[in-house]
């Protein structure tokens, strides 16, 4: 067989300065997780930008109290997602810097004794620490991010064509008109 899974890689007799490259690799990873933070705060950034140019078209149209409270719930809809956000970049970014400080630490061992045998237990610590365990998390956090903004940015939306509409007298499918609201 062609292939040489990982598996098998722990009875290869591998040393540790031969697993360097997947521990850069891994270091990369860990770095590129403040991608995370940066993506979540932008998507929300944009939201309220959204949010308070909706706001601002309701309010010099003179839409009426029910667009009003609607922008004003989008408004905590999004204030919601923002401090939400800051808790998990808080705690995304103290549990990132712990592993990245463990991978750094090992990565310092290892390179002093490169010539070791890394043995079973040194190539799935390194293939988990350094491969597995970044891409978990940043695969989690991006679906967590992308599923709590996509409900507010539906709703955001909805309200968006609603307040063109009204405002343009424009008739939309699927928009009511003022008497449905």
């Amino acid at each position: 067989m062609c292939i040489e899974w990982p598996w098998e890689a722990t009875k290869a007799g591998l040393t540790f300065g031969q697993m360097a490259n997947v521990q850069t690799v891994g270091l990369g990873l860990y770095l590129a997780l403040a991608v995370i933070q940066a993506v979540s705060t932008t998507g929300v950034a944009g939201l309220t930008r959204r949010v308070a140019t909706l706001r601002q078209a309701v309010v010099s149209g003179n839409m009426g109290p029910v667009e009003i409270g609607n922008a004003k719930r989008l408004s905590y809809d999004v204030s919601g997602l923002e401090i939400g956000f800051h808790d998990l970049n808080r705690r995304l970014l103290a549990v990132v810097f712990a592993l990245f400080s463990t991978s750094l630490a090992y990565f310092a061992y290892t390179t002093a004794y490169q010539n070791l045998d890394a043995g079973q237990d040194g190539v799935w610590f390194i293939f988990f620490i350094y491969l597995v365990l970044p891409v978990l998390i940043f695969m989690g956090s991006s679906i967590l991010i992308s599923w709590r903004c996509q409900a507010v940015a539906k709703k955001v939306g909805e309200a968006e064509k609603r307040v063109t509409a009204k405002t343009l007298g424009l008739k939309v499918k699927g928009v009511p008109n003022d008497r449905q609201l």
